[in-house]
């Protein structure tokens, strides 16, 4: 199945904002965002807090940050949800469990990223709660690549019937 996909932005952050902290304690670390990036087997972006972690990729719908956004009366910055990838076309809960590529880069959708509570105090109260059910993806390279922003293709195997981005889903998890 092919969807055509668009990658707004492309973030890393070579410290953690909120693990390891007291609770809505909100760190400083700086987040950068990158055109373009080139993602090894198994790892995450160079440099990123989550390069060698079990679950070295992150994936935010567009849509939903949006929508967060707009429900909350806040500006747009998706620098704010601490996603690696933000990308519109596609509801994210729909390729947990699914190997898919992009732009000849192969993932794994590992599983579901729940939003943190932090989210309450990053953004304000209840930002938490409006993510819940489409907080994004946690995937892994298993086909090395450059991924870079705009237009892409995503692809996979077999058909399903495409859900509305902005759905949510109760207790998502692999197929």
């Amino acid at each position: 199945m092919k969807i055509q996909v668009n990658i707004s932005h492309i973030y890393s952050s070579p410290e953690h904002h909120y693990f390891t902290r007291e609770k809505f304690d909100v760190g400083l670390a700086q987040t950068y965002e990158h055109k373009k990036v080139q993602l090894e087997e198994g790892k995450g972006i160079g440099g990123d807090r989550f390069e060698f972690s079990k679950y070295p990729l992150t994936f935010i719908s567009d849509e939903v940050a949006r929508d967060v956004c707009k429900k909350l009366d806040l500006p747009y910055k998706p620098s704010l949800f601490r996603r690696n990838f933000v990308i519109s076309g596609i509801n994210l809960n729909q390729l947990i469990g699914k190997q898919f590529v992009i732009s000849g880069v192969g993932f794994e959708g590992l599983e579901y990223c729940a939003p943190c509570p932090w989210m309450n105090a990053v953004m304000q109260k209840g930002a938490y709660g409006l993510m819940r059910g489409r907080g994004g993806l946690r995937a892994k390279v298993i086909d090395a690549g450059t991924l870079i922003t705009g237009t892409n293709t995503l692809i996979t195997q077999g058909e399903f019937a495409l859900v509305n981005p902005l759905e949510t889903t109760k207790k998502p998890r692999i197929p």
